[in-house]
């Protein structure tokens, strides 16, 4: 019986933690930076994904620094001597490129990330550079052209496919380097909504009214309840409800772009954005105080089921005591009210 106790006061700890888990992977920017190996580069470097308020130019350089190691890196014995030089040259311009920082951005795909070879204030992919830099700007131009939004893999133009192949890159190589751009954001504004809403407002008073009268009742001798193994199953309950409901509405930090122009709905052929972070510290303060009952009430339930608490336990409320009064009167003692509490 105190095995199946631990067990079932343990279940809601692990249940909020999964939670939790969830909540934040799902805070976690809404699309990774490359196709093929998505946001390893951050993850390597910081030992997580991005969230939402990672500036876009600090992703892409963080993805392309780690590319450019991983490729020196790779084994190219297989490589003719020509496609050996041009490797190395390649990841040189690479790190120059990575250097100056003038990447491009989405200006007209409807996804919120995507490769964009040339955007419409000239700034060029970082594939697109290796391009431009060996075969020259116009004929970067022409695959921007038809393919300006395309990944590597789906880019077929005949002279794109002969540079690939002398290039020293495989395919998934160059799909590796090809960053995918966010939008292009010239503002960002910080909006602190204070507000509680009334669904929320509501659960949360009744969970606080649910714990608090749990909490209120005697550990050993409930006076709502039958017995004390059902006051603490309660308590247990109202607990667990408690914190679930704090946890799923503690992150209320929220992130969206919108044009700057009031009169633009749909943001194409390079309209400028401003990023909106939208933040709720009233509900915030909430969730914790949920979180924060609800967690007294699972530990005040699960101990009392675990000792199986009952009638053997001094029940709380008013008694009488001896208090001395030292220092006035070392060694004497005077009755004194005294209120007893049992955990």
């Amino acid at each position: 019986m105190y095995r199946q106790y631990s067990f079932l006061l343990i279940f809601p700890l692990l249940l909020t933690i999964s939670v939790l888990y969830l909540m934040n992977d799902r805070d976690q920017a809404d699309s990774s930076v490359n196709a093929v190996i998505g946001d390893e580069s951050y993850l390597h470097v910081f030992g997580d994904t991005p969230a939402n308020d990672v500036p876009d130019r600090k992703r892409i350089n963080v993805h392309l620094d780690y590319v450019d190691s991983v490729l020196r890196n790779r084994p190219v014995d297989h490589l003719t001597q020509r496609q050996k030089k041009n490797r190395t040259r390649y990841l040189d311009l690479l790190a120059d490129y990575t250097a100056a920082g003038d990447f491009p951005h989405n200006d007209g795909h409807p996804d919120d990330r995507r490769p964009t070879f040339i955007s419409d204030d000239g700034n060029i992919c970082a594939v697109g550079y290796l391009v431009e830099k060996s075969l020259g700007r116009d004929i970067a131009e022409k695959v921007n052209e038809s393919f300006k939004y395309s990944f590597i893999q789906e880019i077929d133009h005949p002279v794109f496919n002969k540079w690939v192949k002398d290039s020293g890159f495989t395919l998934e190589e160059l799909a590796m380097i090809q960053p995918m751009y966010g939008p292009r954001i010239i503002e960002e504004t910080k909006v602190n909504k204070n507000n509680i809403s009334l669904s929320y407002g509501l659960g949360s008073s009744l969970a606080a009214g649910a714990n608090i009268l749990y909490l209120t009742n005697n550990a050993s001798e409930p006076w709502l309840f039958d017995s004390p193994a059902s006051s603490h199953w309660y308590g247990l309950a109202a607990g667990t409800g408690s914190v679930l409901l704090g946890v799923f509405n503690l992150n209320n930090s929220n992130s969206f772009v919108e044009p700057l122009q009031p009169d633009v709905s749909i943001c194409f052929n390079g309209c400028s954005l401003r990023e909106v972070t939208t933040t709720n510290h009233a509900r915030t303060t909430v969730s914790a105080a949920n979180i924060g009952v609800g967690m007294f009430s699972i530990v005040r339930a699960g101990y009392h089921l675990i000792n199986n608490t009952g009638e053997d336990h001094t029940p709380s409320g008013l008694g009488v005591t001896q208090v001395q009064t030292v220092p006035f009167d070392p060694g004497s003692v005077v009755p004194a009210l005294s209120y007893s509490v049992n955990f």
